[in-house]
Order: C-alpha cells, then sequence, then structure tokens
C-alpha cells in the first residue's frame, strides 16, 4: 500500500468514487481504513479518540459510507459523524453479514 503523500504527489486523487470506510474505535485511539470502489485499500491511518479528531479527519472527506463497531464510544461517534454528512452503519465486530 502506498503511503497518502506519495498518492498525492503522483496526481491520483483516492477521495473520488464511492468510499467505503472502517472504523475500529478505542478508548484513547482509533484507526480507520478507506476502501475505493473496487474493494482497494487506499488509506490506513489513526487518530485520537475525541470530537475534534473526527471532526477534523472525517469532516474533509467526500460523504461516504462509514461502518463503525458496537463499542463505549459508538454512540457519539455515530452521531458526529452523521451530522458531518456521512452514512453510517455501526454493527458489532464479532457478527458476519448475511
Amino acid at each position: 500500500m502506498q503511503k497518502i503523500s506519495t498518492m498525492q504527489t503522483s496526481g491520483e486523487n483516492i477521495f473520488q468514487g464511492q468510499l467505503t470506510i472502517g472504523v475500529h474505535l478505542g478508548d484513547r485511539s482509533s484507526a480507520y481504513c478507506v476502501l475505493n470502489e473496487a474493494g482497494e485499500i487506499v488509506l490506513e491511518h489513526k487518530l485520537a479518540t475525541t470530537p475534534e479528531a473526527m471532526k477534523q479527519v472525517f469532516g474533509t472527506m467526500p460523504r461516504c459510507r462509514l461502518a463503525v463497531e458496537t463499542g463505549t464510544h459508538s454512540p457519539w461517534v455515530s452521531r458526529l459523524l452523521t451530522a458531518l454528512g456521512h452514512e453510517v452503519i455501526v454493527g458489532h465486530a464479532g457478527e458476519k453479514c448475511a
């Protein structure tokens, strides 16, 4: 996987098309993985589990679908991401999708 800085300097805009983002929420830090329309990973990164960090990262991205695991932080994170205009799906990390 290329780093975001490398992809941006090559002239490729990784935020084109429909994106899907998976978010793993931790108490202090969280991680996210961005997939493009083809299901390819275009970016993986970490951020602080704070409203400010979530707004800074996801507020600058085009509107997309985010899958967030159920947990202590999922209620406020899902409300914040929805308020930013994203489609948010909250699911149990151990359950398989049908």
